[in-house]
């Protein structure tokens, strides 16, 4: 049998992040994280706080269809938790465009 290694926190927390904004208490919360910085930053605080998940896939037991499943559901509650977190976070800090002096074009002259 072949084994393909994945990484399947992505695929979850991604999951877990669209649930979270279709069922939310606002509106105003779908409409800022359409925007792909908004849920890219979102996405980040979720992931960098989470070990890293790897699975050897050999059979249909956990596979990328469902990966889902290759997490319990305190490990569903905890990464829901720390969705709500991110969204509290990345709506305190707005997103702002980049000062031209950090750009590195400008560095030089």
């Amino acid at each position: 049998m072949a084994n393909t290694l994945i990484n399947i926190a992505l695929p979850v927390v991604n999951e877990i992040i669209d649930d979270v904004l279709a069922t939310g208490p606002s509106a105003s919360y779908r409409e800022t994280f359409m925007g792909s910085d908004a849920r890219d930053r979102l996405a980040t605080f979720v992931l960098s706080r989470l070990p890293a998940r790897y699975m050897t896939i050999t059979d249909s037991e956990c596979s990328l269809d469902l990966p889902r499943n290759c997490y319990s559901a305190e490990q569903h509650r905890q990464i829901r938790q720390l969705v709500h977190q991110g969204i509290q976070k990345v709506l305190a800090r707005p997103v702002s465009p980049t000062p031209d002096t950090l750009i590195p074009s400008t560095w030089f002259g």
